[in-house]
């Protein structure tokens, strides 16, 4: 086997590793800045408890790791839309394309919007701010990216993101702007080495630099007229694909360590690439409260879900039982 090959995936694997020792080792501060951004997008990678940088092969994959743009045939299309939060009025959308163009990388661009409406703001008593007893939040992101395969089985990629938003308190509403950087990276070992076909790493660097900046609000010295810098997470991921027959299984994790280890398991299974199941489960434990003290704890989430694929259209859907509260996703892909 070609000794620059070997190089490669050993350099790749040893990355994916020692990035996610790393990252969980060091201490990081507690802002909670940009958690709109957190939850993730894409029915099929929620409904396997959000385990995809080491999948990373449909359009969604513009958010869990650029690079992986460039496993996708052509042009997709995916929309991703929470369907139900209880009674609260809630609305979580996200739309993209993904175009590969074969020759010169893959594109993609997106849209994520959430809002919250029926906010009560209420003073530093507890009385109800006088007209502010039905306000609503809107926090938006618009992400562009970039992904080149630098050799068979290894790409890179580069994700930018622009975020709007707003947020109601008790004197005026709160409007914010930032920007940031994601840089991932996937590889396909059995590019390099035969006997590892299906075996798949990738590794996705949030927030590499990311900032938001709040307008200031004259006589209000909390969050307004600050700039909040977003903590960086680590995300490797690691899935292996098994052919069996019609059938295909894919075992995945990945990790996040942004403010904690927090480990994502999951695993779907297709019929001839038509019809899937999935599921899934994130761990979760004690997070430091920061300047409050003390810790936060919640406990696992778990999830599951289906697909169907018929010619160029397919339904995703998710059912996420978090902590807080189940929610349930539905996406449309479409390929072309």
């Amino acid at each position: 086997m070609n000794g620059i090959k070997i190089k490669v995936l050993a350099i790749a694997a040893s990355a994916v590793i020692f990035s996610a020792g790393l990252f969980a080792a060091a201490p990081q501060s507690v802002q909670f800045a940009g958690e709109s951004m957190a939850i993730g997008v894409g029915a099929r990678p929620l409904g396997m408890g959000a385990t995809f940088a080491g999948i990373a092969d449909d359009a969604s994959t513009s958010y869990w790791n650029p690079a992986g743009m460039t496993n996708i045939n052509g042009v997709e299309v995916s929309s991703v839309k929470l369907t139900r939060i209880n009674d609260l009025d809630t609305n979580y959308s996200y739309v993209n394309l993904v175009y590969n163009t074969g020759v010169a990388g893959a594109i993609g661009i997106g849209w994520l919007r959430q809002s919250i409406g029926g906010i009560t703001i209420t003073d530093s008593s507890g009385t109800i701010v006088p007209g502010k007893d039905n306000m609503s939040n809107a926090d938006n992101v618009i992400y562009l990216a970039y992904a080149y395969p630098i050799t068979k089985g290894f790409s890179i990629g580069l994700g930018g993101k622009l975020m709007l938003g707003n947020y109601p308190n008790q004197y005026s509403t709160v409007n914010y702007m930032g920007g940031g950087l994601d840089v991932g990276f996937f590889f396909k070992a059995g590019e390099f080495v035969k006997e590892l076909k299906g075996l798949q790493l990738g590794l996705n660097l949030q927030d590499v630099i990311t900032e938001i900046k709040w307008d200031p609000i004259s006589g209000v010295t909390t969050t307004a007229g600050t700039t909040e810098k977003v903590d960086m997470n680590a995300k490797p991921g690691i899935a292996y694909k098994i052919d069996f027959g019609q059938f295909e299984i894919t075992p995945a994790i990945d990790l996040d360590t942004k403010y904690q280890l927090i480990i994502h398991g999951g695993m779907e299974l297709w019929w001839n690439k038509m019809i899937a199941i999935r599921g899934g489960i994130k761990s979760w434990g004690g997070i430091s409260n920061g300047t409050a003290g003390g810790t936060l704890t919640q406990r696992m989430d778990w999830s599951m879900g289906a697909s169907i694929r018929w010619y160029f259209i397919g339904i995703d859907y998710a059912y996420v039982d978090s902590e807080l509260t189940p929610v349930q996703y539905l996406s449309i892909v479409g390929k072309f």
